[in-house]
């Protein structure tokens, strides 16, 4: 059986997802788009001193957020404290943050991206927009932002809820 999408000048055929088989299941398919991306992701990220395109989030979140604790970071970004802390040493290693102590509790660290950080963000940023840019081609505008619309829902649920634990 199939079902047709799309207008009358544009329409589609598509063929009703065979739930039994990976090609059908939405766990994996969405597990092999973000696969996909983030291999070319992680390439360009290691062209700029990174360990994979996960260091790129952080600093992305360290960007465009305000002051927060680790602990606040690792709620953010879905990661858990443990892989955060090695994540975080290694790009304070490397020049890319720095760690201050949080003036209202002594024993939480605040990280920040320094200036090395934020160049390499913005730089990332674009291959990222590239990368997608890319991928998405073969759609309208229209779908593009139907496709965003969807994902979002998705992941953050009809009331925007972020949901916390490691996603990547």
């Amino acid at each position: 059986m199939s079902v047709t999408r799309g207008t009358a000048e544009a329409a589609t055929v598509c063929p009703t997802p065979d739930r039994t088989s990976p090609n059908g299941d939405l766990s994996w398919l969405l597990h092999r788009a973000a696969q996909r991306i983030k291999i070319d992701l992680d390439e360009k990220a290691r062209d700029y001193g990174l360990a994979g395109f996960r260091d790129w989030i952080v600093l992305a979140a360290l960007v465009s957020g305000g002051k927060r604790t680790q602990l606040a970071l690792s709620h953010e970004v879905a990661l858990d404290k443990t892989t955060l802390m090695a994540l975080l040493d290694r790009l304070e290693r490397d020049g890319f943050v720095v760690r201050t102590v949080d003036p209202q509790d002594r024993r939480a660290r605040v990280p920040e991206a320094t200036d090395k950080g934020r160049e390499v963000q913005e730089k990332l940023q674009c291959c990222r927009d590239g990368v997608e840019n890319a991928m998405l081609d073969q759609f309208t505008e229209e779908q593009r932002d139907t496709f965003q619309h969807v994902l979002r829902r998705i992941a953050f649920g009809d009331d925007g809820e972020e949901i916390h634990g490691s996603c990547m």
